[in-house]
């Protein structure tokens, strides 16, 4: 009797013909995680080796790119540092400045320019004038002056391979996003390519029916 019993209870646990239906969500949340884990989940393993092996290039590729790019900004702050003195501390915007202009007497000129211009001729305003001036005047402790335009150029050159780095990371970054978003779609796809397949054959479960001493049997099959 005991026997008998375990075995009812073993067999209402529910058994599966030749295996299980594969849930579409399951598939999606792998591969928004790891692109291609969503595959595998289906057992397509070689397109989730493809997906995988993407994914691992692109992180590799970003990873190299912010290497790059920060050898680009140590390269171009000591190049400045060596050639007109300028710190190693300043913002981006002030590295900038120096890529625009040949010397800070020239962006000066310009600011002076600017605000007489806007400050005093078209809005009578001496008290504005003397704030924009304050607030945006290279100061002489922060002066630059490039000797010849070869320095200069090649400073250039510098900042501008930093830039490109930031592109190529930001593609990368882009790239692993669009490699989840098509893995997501195509492992969706692929589960209920499975599920149409015939693997799937429905689900058998078998519980005991104490009050008639016998089992009930149903069988599940979603089409």
């Amino acid at each position: 009797m005991k026997k008998t019993i375990i075995l009812l209870l073993l067999i209402s646990l529910s058994l599966s013909l030749t295996g299980k239906e594969l849930s579409v969500k399951k598939a999606m949340l792998y591969s928004a995680l790891v692109p291609g884990l969503g595959e595998v989940y289906t057992q397509n393993y070689s397109k989730g080796a493809f997906f995988i092996a993407a994914e691992t290039a692109i992180i590799f590729s970003y990873f190299r790119m912010q290497s790059e790019r920060d050898w680009a900004i140590n390269s171009y702050k000591q190049y400045a540092f060596s050639i007109v003195g300028v710190s190693k501390d300043m913002d981006d915007a002030y590295y900038q400045l120096i890529q625009n202009y040949m010397s800070s007497e020239e962006y000066n000129d310009d600011i002076i320019r600017d605000a007489r211009n806007y400050f005093l001729i078209y809005n009578t305003d001496p008290e504005g004038y003397e704030e924009y001036l304050e607030t945006y005047l290279i100061p002489e402790v922060n002066s630059w002056h490039w000797d010849n335009i070869n320095e200069w150029s090649e400073y250039t050159k510098l900042r501008l391979k930093k830039q490109d780095y930031e592109i190529y990371s930001n593609f990368a970054f882009a790239a692993a996003i669009l490699n989840r978003i098509i893995s997501v779609i195509d492992s969706a796809m692929e589960v209920k390519k499975f599920n149409r397949s015939g693997q799937y054959l429905g689900k058998l479960s078998v519980q005991p029916d104490w009050n008639k001493k016998g089992m009930n049997i149903n069988y599940e099959y979603r089409f």
